[in-house]
C-alpha cells in the first residue's frame, strides 16, 4: 500500500480504540469475550491489527482480547499490535476482511489434534477417555473413529471428567451397536448421554445398551425428528431423542432397575420382549 507504513509496536491497551461509527469492525460481542476470558494466556496472545489516525490508535482486529486483556491485566498490560500509518478507511475495511473473511476456517479436528499438542486439559482428557475404548477422534466417521468433536466435548462437560460419563456412554453405545459407524453420530451420543447423566444413580448400562440395539441409529433418529419443534437442531433433538430411550428402557426393563426419567414417547420401539 503505497504511503502506509507498519511496524510492530506494543501499547498499553488502555489506549487502543475501537470506532464504533464505522463499519469497519463487527459490533462487539459480550459472549464472546466471556469465553475469551475464561480461556485467557497472554502468553499466547496474537499481535492485534492498530490503525493509527492522527486522534489515536483504533483497533481494526483485536478489540475482545483487547477488552478481556484490560479486565484482567488491566490498562497498563502491553498488547503486541501490527500498527499501520497512514490508512485511508478503505484501507482499514479491506484489512478487517483479511484478517477475519478472507481465510479458510479451522476444521474441528485440526482444533482438535493441535489443543491434544498443546496439553489443554480438555481435549487431552477427551482423547484419553475415546482411545480408553478402542476408539480415535477422526476427520470423519468410521468404525472406530468418531468425528462428532462438538457432542464430545457436550458429554464431557455434563459432569466432572473424574466421573468418567464420556467413557461409559462410548462403551454403552459400543456394546449396543458394535463398531457401525452410524454409532458416532453426535445427536446419539448426546442423547446417551443425557439419560445417563440424569439416572446416574439407578441405570444398567448393560440394560441401557440393550434397549438401545433394539433399533438401528437411522430409526431412533427419525422417530426424534419427528418429536422436534421445526427448526430444531442435532442438539436440540438430542433431548427428545433422550426422552425416548428413556422411555423404552423403563418399559423394558423399569420394574427391575427403576424408571428413568422422561415422558412417554409417541411410538414404541419393540423391546418390551427383551427378555430378563
Amino acid at each position: 500500500m503505497p504511503g502506509v507504513k507498519k511496524h510492530y509496536e506494543a501499547i498499553p491497551v488502555s489506549q487502543l480504540r475501537v470506532d464504533r461509527a464505522y463499519d469497519a469492525q463487527r459490533m462487539f460481542q459480550s459472549k464472546w469475550a466471556v469465553q475469551l476470558a475464561k480461556i485467557w494466556d497472554p502468553e499466547v496472545l496474537m499481535p492485534a491489527i492498530v490503525s493509527r489516525r492522527p486522534d489515536g490508535d483504533y483497533l481494526l482486529d483485536g478489540q475482545h482480547s483487547t477488552k478481556v486483556a484490560l479486565d484482567i491485566e488491566g490498562p497498563a498490560f502491553l498488547r503486541d499490535c501490527m500498527v499501520y500509518e497512514g490508512l485511508a478507511k478503505q484501507q482499514e475495511a479491506k484489512l478487517f476482511l483479511a484478517a477475519n473473511r478472507d481465510r479458510r476456517p479451522v476444521k474441528p479436528y485440526e482444533n482438535f489434534t493441535v489443543a491434544v499438542t498443546a496439553k489443554e486439559a480438555e481435549a487431552v482428557t477427551i482423547d484419553e477417555d475415546v482411545k480408553s475404548c478402542g476408539l480415535h477422534v477422526s476427520t470423519g466417521t468410521s468404525k472406530n473413529g468418531i468425528s462428532a468433536i462438538q457432542a464430545l466435548k457436550v458429554v464431557h462437560r455434563m459432569r466432572t471428567p473424574q466421573d468418567g460419563l464420556l467413557r461409559r456412554t462410548l462403551t454403552t453405545v459400543l456394546n449396543a451397536w458394535g463398531s457401525d459407524p452410524t454409532s458416532w453420530d453426535g445427536m446419539m451420543l448426546r442423547a446417551v448421554a443425557i439419560v445417563i447423566h440424569r439416572n446416574w444413580e439407578t441405570i444398567d448400562l448393560d440394560s441401557l445398551s440393550l434397549t438401545l440395539k433394539q433399533e438401528p441409529v437411522g430409526r431412533w433418529k427419525d422417530t426424534a425428528i419427528r418429536d422436534t419443534v421445526s427448526g430444531g437442531g442435532s442438539q436440540s433433538r438430542s433431548i427428545p431423542l433422550a426422552n425416548n430411550i428413556a422411555y423404552e428402557y423403563t418399559v423394558a426393563f423399569g420394574e427391575r432397575h427403576g424408571p428413568a426419567y422422561g415422558p412417554p414417547k409417541r411410538r414404541k420401539v419393540n423391546v418390551a420382549a427383551v427378555s430378563a
